[in-house]
């Protein structure tokens, strides 16, 4: 999903053109629920008009966006052409800049954090027998110098590595 949505941003998929914004408003979301603080998120309204001008959209919406658009600003955007298998992935207008793509790609390798657990239940036969946290520690503290620690700490090492520096780095080169 993360990634669909960080190539749309990229404007390889959609129709990129100008989103002219008409009100925003705000609304917040708790990004998390051990959190107290809230973030606030905005909802604009709009106009879209493709670079081509072959397609115009006077009732456009943008939603969650991170700041807070005085009308009349136009913002470069990508816009939903409809014909993509991954269309419920995609809003229908999204920003196109660096710092989208960035935020996509890193939850794209975020969520790709999994895979370490995975492959250590998988490689110490957790996955079949289970256990306890206790006794998932105690197998984990057993794999101290085995290839299986090598694997599982070397298989976060190159995801984290996505995260940090792969996926801004993607956003400066991908930004159109």
């Amino acid at each position: 999903m993360f990634t669909v949505r960080g190539l749309a941003a990229a404007g390889f998929t959609g129709t990129h053109g100008t989103f002219t914004i008409k009100e925003c408003e705000q609304h917040h979301n708790t990004s998390s629920r051990h959190s107290t603080k809230s973030f606030p998120e905005y909802d604009c309204t709009g106009h879209f008009r493709s670079d081509d001008g072959k397609s115009v959209n006077n009732d456009a919406s943008m939603s969650g966006l991170e700041t807070h658009y005085s009308a009349g600003i136009r913002l470069p955007a990508q816009g939903d052409t409809g014909n993509s298998a991954f269309d419920f992935l995609i809003p229908d207008y999204a920003l196109t800049s660096t710092g989208q793509i960035t935020k996509n790609l890193m939850g794209a390798f975020g969520c790709l954090l999994l895979v370490p657990f995975l492959v250590f239940y998988w490689l110490s036969g957790t996955a079949e027998t289970g256990g306890t946290v206790r006794q998932v520690r105690e197998r984990w503290r057993a794999t101290a110098g085995t290839r299986t620690r090598t694997i599982v700490l070397t298989t976060a090492g190159v995801i984290l590595f996505g995260v940090v520096i792969v996926s801004p780095a993607l956003g400066i080169v991908l930004a159109p």
